[in-house]
């Protein structure tokens, strides 16, 4: 078990390090805001039932956003970089919108 737990350790660090690649790669204040959730979702999986809904408000709003620069670098900016920056927008916008829709899910059953 403590190998498992070592192993989940160095994952989370892992991912950490390259959610700072991105973050400097993207250079967008919001995306660094999205992230900071996650690893902290991620360390703390279990959300109060008071806070759901400030979270989901909160991350919903940045995909949103996500949302809206994905189709700005689709639609008016070219080159590798904009086509780098769609692809992390994209994911960024479905990977939270299934987060929300799984932060929903507990908050209505209490999970």
């Amino acid at each position: 078990m403590q190998m498992t737990e070592s192993k989940n350790v160095l994952e989370l660090i892992s991912e950490i390090t390259e959610f700072n690649d991105i973050s400097e790669f993207m250079q967008d204040k919001d995306l660094d805001k999205a992230l900071e959730l996650l690893v902290k979702l991620i360390m703390k999986p279990d959300v109060p039932s008071t806070k759901a809904p400030e979270l989901i408000i909160t991350l919903q709003a940045l995909s949103s956003k996500f949302a809206i620069m994905s189709r700005y670098y689709t639609t008016f900016e070219k080159g590798t970089d904009a086509s780098k920056k769609k692809n992390v927008y994209y994911t960024l916008n479905d990977a939270i919108n299934r987060l929300v829709d799984a932060l929903k899910y507990a908050a209505k059953f209490g999970a």
